[in-house]
């Protein structure tokens, strides 16, 4: 989950200007590649709209916007063959004075016929397990206090706070993230290339500047002491390309490279929609062009 977690957030940090902009809707959709390989969609869905919200949250200011995010990821061709994987993550909750303020979250996964599910709710800003699916033995379970847990974010949730972060703020951020499982510090800094600018190719149509930040997950409660000599003993590391692609919104990622542990890879920025306050926009390839499917 650790990776896959890393994947969604880096190519998930998204926000609309919601002060303005009322309702809302932003889609992104990214193509990752692995050894110049097409290995997996990830496709992203931001809801912000103040008129409808969960009655969980009730007690929150109903004048602030409300956001729903989804995103979703899976494998595609000779790598489904290798490690078929699906995996969907949410959140739900309010944007209160710039902050993130979930109120439900979760996420399912499947690879090959292994499923797990995790909902996650929140007492005054401390995740707490609401189901999981299939559950730890308890003997085998290790522990994240709650002290530990307080001001932590869910996955998805993290998508919109990393932007809310890096949009004025630079790369330098620290966020708590839980899965239901294990505790995570979300970490970012400049990278050392600094800004950039990117040319439009076969993998994506954006072209322009960009702003370089480094985001890796630095693993911190709930993991098995032996699991931290295997497949979870590196930190999960990230360079991301941040770009303003719509000029009603702040900057997304629009490419992100990162070590696997098996080789590299990197996704693309392959599409955006947004269509906020009546007007309606879209980034897509250029007809004609060749891509992976």
């Amino acid at each position: 989950m650790g990776r896959c977690l890393c994947l969604a957030a880096l190519a998930g940090s998204l926000l609309l200007s919601t002060a303005d902009a009322g309702e809302g809707r932003l889609q992104l959709s990214y193509r990752a590649y692995f050894a110049g390989i097409h290995a997996a969609n990830l496709d992203l869905g931001v809801v912000f709209d103040a008129a409808s919200y969960d009655r969980d949250a009730a007690a929150f200011d109903l004048g602030a916007s409300t956001y729903a995010v989804r995103v979703r990821l899976r494998t595609t061709g000779v790598v489904k063959t290798l490690t078929r994987l699906k995996t969907t993550a949410y959140s739900r909750g309010a944007l209160v004075s710039g902050d993130i303020v979930p109120v439900r979250a979760g996420y399912s996964s499947k690879r090959w016929r292994k499923k797990r599910l995790v909902e996650l709710g929140f007492d005054e800003g401390t995740p707490r397990i609401v189901r999981m699916k299939p559950r730890r033995k308890r003997a085998n379970r290790p522990s994240v206090s709650p002290a530990q847990l307080k001001g932590a974010l869910d996955p998805a949730g993290t998508l919109l706070a990393v932007l809310s972060r890096l949009d004025g703020h630079g790369c330098e951020m620290r966020i708590p993230v839980f899965t239901g499982r294990r505790l995570y510090e979300l970490v970012g800094e400049l990278h050392e290339a600094g800004v950039g600018r990117l040319k439009a190719s076969r993998f994506s149509p954006f072209a322009g500047p960009t702003v370089n930040c480094r985001l890796r997950l630095e693993k911190k409660a709930g993991f098995d002491p032996k699991s931290r000599r295997r497949r979870d003993r590196h930190h999960t590391d990230v360079q991301v390309h941040m770009a303003r692609v719509f000029d009603e919104t702040p900057p997304v990622p629009v490419r992100f490279t990162g070590d696997t542990g098996y080789g590299s890879l990197t996704a693309y920025l392959h599409r955006a929609k947004l269509d906020a306050g009546g007007l309606k926009r879209e980034l897509r390839p250029r007809p004609g062009w060749k891509h992976g499917r």
